[in-house]
């Protein structure tokens, strides 16, 4: 049974045909320059679509798709930890297993990090947790380092949810991100960039179109969010001598931390 997705492909023939580059129902020459061409549209509309600024909001969405469970396990004396080579952003705090019954660490800069250490550092379960670029690698992009505080004195298994890079398509059957309820933004977000880089704005229908569409899949992906069903934390006072907040995306008028 065929299932109603869209692959690379599916999107190569779509804007080389937009862009009157083939006929319709055909792509793109292989190893041609309306191929490099096509493909270029992609990456920037895919690009668009996965960081969007809800309009309602005025804040960045993060897609609920993107986010990426993470564990491992801490090591004694060692308090910085390599991440994910997917990883952009956090997207939660992180959580000690069952087995433990410390709270969720607090984010704090690198900075602080560093000058919670300044003069010694102490060891302990980890209360705190700082995200900080480690290098950049030519072919890999931004690697990015976890460090704790205070250094772990044992072994403990930490958990937590991160926001991450797609790959780049490049197989034509390789299928978008985000399932079937996002097929027709993406789509848009690539048909708008053909729009307005090769068709000098001479129309504005699929920007448009793109920007009702995403904004519509946003309030279909809040929907899936934890708070929307319920906040198993909402008595953690009760449990935890010190309640402590969660940490979200970075508030454009306010400083997050402490």
């Amino acid at each position: 049974m065929a299932r109603m997705t869209l692959s690379y492909n599916d999107l190569r023939i779509r804007i080389s045909n937009f862009l009157g580059l083939t006929s319709t129902g055909v792509a793109p020459t292989a190893d041609s320059t309306d191929e490099t061409l096509v493909n270029g549209i992609i990456d920037r509309g895919l690009r668009q679509f996965l960081y969007p600024i809800d309009m309602q909001t005025g804040q960045p969405h993060e897609w609920e798709f993107l986010k990426t469970y993470w564990g491992f396990t801490t090591v004694s004396g060692q308090w910085k930890y390599a991440l994910p080579i997917d990883f952009s952003d956090v997207y939660s705090t992180l959580y000690f297993d069952t087995s433990s019954a410390n709270p969720p660490l607090e984010k704090r800069s690198a900075e602080q990090i560093l000058d919670m250490r300044t003069g010694g550092s102490i060891s302990g379960s980890p209360e705190y947790f700082a995200i900080t670029p480690l290098r950049y690698d030519i072919e890999i992009g931004t690697l990015y380092e976890l460090w704790v505080y205070p250094t772990p004195s044992q072994t403990e298994t930490l958990s937590g949810f991160y926001r991450a890079d797609p790959v780049q398509l490049s197989a034509t059957t390789d299928l978008v991100i985000g399932g079937i309820r996002a097929i027709e933004a993406i789509l848009e977000s690539c048909l708008a960039v053909a729009e307005t880089q090769e068709e000098d704005n001479t129309s504005t229908h699929h920007q448009q179109e793109a920007q009702k569409l995403i904004q519509i899949l946003i309030k279909f992906d809040s929907v899936t969010r934890s708070d929307k069903i319920g906040n198993l934390y909402i008595d953690k006072a009760r449990i935890w001598p010190k309640p402590r907040g969660y940490f979200t995306y970075p508030n454009l008028d306010d400083n997050v931390y402490p």
